[in-house]
């Protein structure tokens, strides 16, 4: 059980500049001298040290599975790995929490300083669903708000740091499981498509929302479909996470891992929003063309994407909800006059940004509970299109379209949980979906299912290509003992 803490944290950066090995000794031997002191700790210390660059995924997939978690925004410009729990929390209403993420001195944030702690941050598409969260969910919190107890950041510099709850023997335990980095990140051996979805059913849910939108009881839902893959081994979330970085760079990553052999991961290209301060930054991510095979099919699509009647209508409907949502939030509030085109390796999206300036008291939690979930993932309005889900979708989200993302007392980041996958054990979901307006076709949107489900296909390819190169590798390695053994052979008959 957490002990009975005080906030905010009290964070000390330690001198130098060592290599991870070395850094996690010296943070061992000063929690250890902290122990043997006894001094009774009702607060929560943060150590960290300045480290040598490190790669945080394979650092990640050398630690134990269990509770493991990993963010990276959309400009790279921040990333973030954690192991294990200092504190969590089930509510964003816990006083301990408010304390914590209370806004830092100026003292505090001074270059050269400690930086100051993130929270991951997970919860449901829809957490009041009943019946809804089927098995393979199990283990995942409808919410989760964690402080791990070791974290490795990147950023202008890389640190690596622990925090220290009561009297550190967690934090020391910690460390002394804490395991250098992983030389590369296979994928599993016999990736494979295991299962897809019916696009029979699809057409009759899609016939459905159309009924639904002619009736007037909706004007936009967004139905979601799952395709299954199985390995021969377990599989490495962090080897897949890998994988998708690679296949679509220019997204929000993100692993949450609450049980062993469960993991939740993807690349989202929506953010949720960005918060500096007092100022928020929102974007609306809707309407959905593929890729061409040069630059002029592209400009030729984007083009198209931003004539077509459907998309406009389909994003309109997202960005509308952000401004209302966010207009009595802020003190004036600007949106770009027309979307722009947003381009990844398989899509290109419609794309507007608002920004803000938030009024005072205004907090995280309140912004996501009123913003979340948007009609990009959900539909209009929101909550006839959340009931036409329940009732039609026959798969569980669980955090697929959820929530994902780090806060802290000066800035936080949240993405919208798409283009994600569930891994358990041996298999892996990926889940896609697509925003139902009139005039939209079956095909077409399963289609654009498809597309979005592209970067998880590429890597079942990638996975496939890499034992044929260790197969390449291992023959060539035969035929070179084999031609040794030769050599030796003839030369012991002529002797």
């Amino acid at each position: 059980m957490t002990p009975r803490l005080s906030g905010p944290i009290l964070s000390t950066r330690l001198d130098g500049c060592p290599p991870l090995s070395v850094a996690i000794e010296v943070l061992r031997s000063n929690i250890a001298s902290k122990i043997r002191l006894k001094q009774p700790k009702l607060i929560l210390e943060r150590l960290e040290i300045e480290i040598e660059p490190t790669d945080l995924l394979r650092w990640l997939a050398a630690q134990t599975s269990g509770q493991r978690s990993f963010f990276r925004n959309r400009e790279g410009t921040l990333a973030s790995a954690g192991v294990g729990c200092a504190v969590d929390f089930p509510s964003w209403e816990d006083p301990l929490l408010r304390e914590l993420l209370k806004p830092l001195s100026d003292q505090s944030q001074q270059k050269g300083g400690p930086s100051e702690p993130l929270f991951y941050y997970a919860s449901f598409f829809d957490p009041d669903a009943i019946g809804k969260h089927a098995p393979e969910w199990a283990g995942f919190a409808r919410m989760y708000l964690v402080l791990p107890l070791i974290e490795i950041r990147r950023t202008n510099e890389t640190i690596l740091a622990v925090h220290v709850i009561g009297d550190g023997s967690a934090a020391l335990a910690a460390l002394e499981q804490c395991e250098s980095s992983m030389e590369h990140l296979p994928l599993p051996r016999g990736l494979r498509l295991a299962a897809d979805g019916d696009p029979v059913r699809w057409a009759d849910g899609i016939d459905a929302a159309l009924g639904a939108i002619a009736s007037g009881s909706i004007e936009k839902v967004v139905l979601a479909r799952t395709r299954g893959y199985s390995a021969m081994e377990s599989i490495n979330p962090c080897g897949i996470l890998a994988a998708l970085m690679d296949e679509e760079p220019s997204a929000f990553h993100f692993l949450v891992e609450q049980v062993p052999g469960r993991a939740f991961l993807g690349g989202s290209p929506e953010r949720l929003f960005r918060r500096i301060g007092n100022l928020i930054l929102s974007e609306a991510v809707a309407g959905t063309c593929g890729r061409g095979p040069d630059a002029a099919s592209d400009d030729r699509l984007a083009g198209r994407l931003l004539a077509s009647d459907k998309n406009r209508r389909e994003h309109e409907i997202v960005i509308r909800r952000i401004e209302s949502v966010l207009s009595p939030m802020v003190e004036s509030l600007s949106c770009e006059e027309s979307p722009s085109v947003m381009r990844l390796r398989h899509v290109q999206h419609l794309m507007t940004t608002a920004r803000g300036q938030l009024r005072s008291k205004i907090d995280d939690a309140q912004i996501i509970s009123e913003l979340h979930p948007t009609p990009a993932v959900c539909g209009w309005p929101v909550a006839k299109s959340r009931e036409f889900i329940r009732e039609h979708e026959r798969m569980s989200r669980g955090l697929y379209s959820g929530v994902v993302g780090i806060t802290s007392p000066s800035h936080s980041e949240f993405s919208v949980a798409i283009r994600t996958a569930l891994i358990n054990d041996t298999e892996m979901t990926a889940y896609s979906g697509a925003g139902i307006v009139r005039g939209s076709d079956a095909d077409a949107e399963w289609l654009e299912t498809e597309r979005k489900l592209s970067s998880f296909d590429a890597i079942v390819v990638r996975a496939s290509n890499e034992i044929q190169s260790h197969l390449q590798v291992a023959r060539m390695g035969s035929h070179h003992v084999d031609a040794n053994t030769q050599s030796h052979h003839r030369q012991g008959i002529g002797s």
